[in-house]
């Protein structure tokens, strides 16, 4: 019987060559790369959540955390200063797939959509055609922003795919409404944080939710002493290795070449390792102590350094199950044929009286987050130092593949993956849940980097309302110095700064 060939497949092989010849293009890359590169390379992002460059032994941290992430790093492209566009999942989510800030893509809040001018302009969209697109994410708000792209994916795997106990409703009753199925049901009906919707449906879920808990934690106790983790702001709970399991045979049944992306609720709280990595690293130490913030809660650091410690074996278990898939992708021969991006969304933060990531205040352990890209075939490492943000992951990926990048895309090419590095460019981070998203900016923390600079603005907050903090990274990495209104370059980013607002504003004043 004849094959037959559609515009689809004409699309896919078009783009497969012109991923080939951007290869060639790229600086920094080996000879030895060039060679072993496939002409239909596949493309695979793997994000932590929750991840923060600075817990990492990858980028200097002195616990050994990350074993096998720098043996990945041997042969990958390494991004030192790389940043996220927000400070949880939802708007940096959104950025790293539209290659838009927060101000222009409106996600603020945390179970915020894109707005309806900017949705369209996404990651799938642009290589709609090109590849077999799959996707997965363990993080309902993720996957919230995944079902706005949803015809561009070829198969969308659901947020519980391979739990052990408990379900979500939105992607398994409501696949056509899925965004309306979850405001209606799961953050309605079932969700635990607030009263119930209802009453008797929410007893009936919430006692099988716990029977299946309860069966699968007596079965994990060797492996979880404290019961299994869970899905945050849901009660579905996973053993990680079951999930890698669950993703490395998808990646075996794509068909390549393929475009996926996988976003693990690792190492997001709640912090639940697995009794190997549990005590790993009672080793005495602490990071000294720093004052607190006047916008933190004021949590302890005895508790601070006590969370930091079970963060750190979480993610020595996640780069574990990390190591585990790069083995996987090793042996299939796909690290010769692909791309692999490992990523984040945003960081943690266990200093200055604030715990986790759901603060406005932005410094850097929770926005400076990893980026290591390995290119098809690549066998040394590349080590790039400059200024980047997750906004520049769509414009690279195009630019390899061949397609121009848009005019409407924020980012740029990353350095070492065709793009220049530019001393002068000004990257920015909005932190904005608590404002209306169709409104002017009246709460929220605004960052401006150029190099070296940093300058945050707070704006509406009570008793810190419009403070400004100058940082200079280079002198002062752990940002104890505030140099606000003294230096030189203070005043000129806040100039910037001002005018940006006044910018993004202007359509909703």
């Amino acid at each position: 019987m004849p094959t037959s060939f559609t515009r689809r497949d004409f699309l896919k092989l078009s783009a497969s060559l012109a991923f080939t010849g951007a290869l060639g293009r790229l600086p920094g890359v080996s000879s030895a790369l060039k060679a072993g590169a496939s002409a239909k390379p596949n493309v695979i992002i793997v994000l932590f959540d929750a991840l923060s460059a600075f817990n990492l032994s990858l980028y200097g941290y002195r616990r050994r955390t990350s074993p096998n992430l720098e043996r990945f790093a041997e042969r990958a492209v390494v991004f030192h200063n790389h940043h996220s566009a927000g400070n949880f999942t939802t708007p940096s989510t959104a950025s790293l797939f539209t290659s838009t800030y927060p101000w222009t893509h409106r996600a603020y809040n945390l179970s915020s959509l894109i707005s309806p001018q900017v949705a369209p302009h996404n990651l799938f969209a642009m290589l709609d055609g090109t590849r077999y697109q799959a996707a997965f994410a363990q993080n309902t708000f993720a996957d919230m922003l995944l079902y706005q792209f949803q015809r561009h994916l070829d198969r969308h795997e659901a947020v519980d795919r391979f739990a052990l106990a408990g379900r979500t409703f939105y992607d398994n009753l409501f696949q056509r409404d899925a965004i309306y199925g979850m405001k209606s049901m799961d953050q309605f009906l079932f969700k635990r944080e607030e009263a119930h919707g209802s009453l008797f449906l929410s007893i009936v879920n919430d006692l099988a939710t716990q029977a299946g808990y309860r069966a699968q934690s007596a079965r994990l106790k060797a492996s979880y002493p404290s019961g299994p983790p869970r899905l945050a702001n849901t009660d579905v709970y996973f053993d990680l290795p079951r999930v890698m399991d669950g993703v490395m045979g998808l990646l075996d049944e794509l068909p390549q070449p393929f475009f996926t992306y996988f976003h693990f609720m690792p190492p997001h709280m709640p912090y639940v390792p697995r009794r190997e990595f549990i005590g790993m690293f009672d080793d005495g130490w602490n990071p000294p102590e720093i004052k607190r913030h006047r916008l933190a809660p004021g949590v302890t650091q005895e508790r601070l350094n006590k969370l930091r410690t079970t963060y750190d074996e979480f993610v020595a278990d996640l780069d574990d199950q990390f190591g585990r898939l790069i083995d996987h992708l090793d042996q299939r021969g796909l690290l010769e044929d692909s791309y692999v991006i490992f990523t984040s969304d945003h960081g943690e933060l266990f200093e200055r009286g604030v715990s986790g990531h759901s603060t406005p205040v932005m410094f850097e352990p929770l926005i400076r987050i990893p980026l290591v890209v390995h290119t098809p075939g690549q066998r040394e490492r590349v080590d790039v130092r400059s200024l980047t943000s997750n906004v520049d992951v769509l414009p690279t990926l195009l630019k390899i593949a061949g397609v121009a990048v848009p005019s409407w895309a924020e980012g740029r090419a990353l350095p070492g993956l065709g793009g220049e590095e530019d001393p002068s460019r000004n990257i920015y981070v909005v932190e904005a849940k608590a404002n209306p998203a169709f409104s002017k900016l009246r709460k929220a923390t605004l960052v401006l980097m150029r190099g070296p600079h940093k300058l945050v603005r707070y704006l509406g907050y009570k008793h810190y309302s419009n403070n400004y903090e100058y940082y200079n990274l280079e002198t002062d990495p752990s940002e104890q110095q505030n140099l606000y209104p003294d230096h030189t370059m203070a005043k000129e980013l806040q100039a910037e700064l001002d005018e940006k607002l006044e910018q993004v504003d202007r359509p909703y004043l």
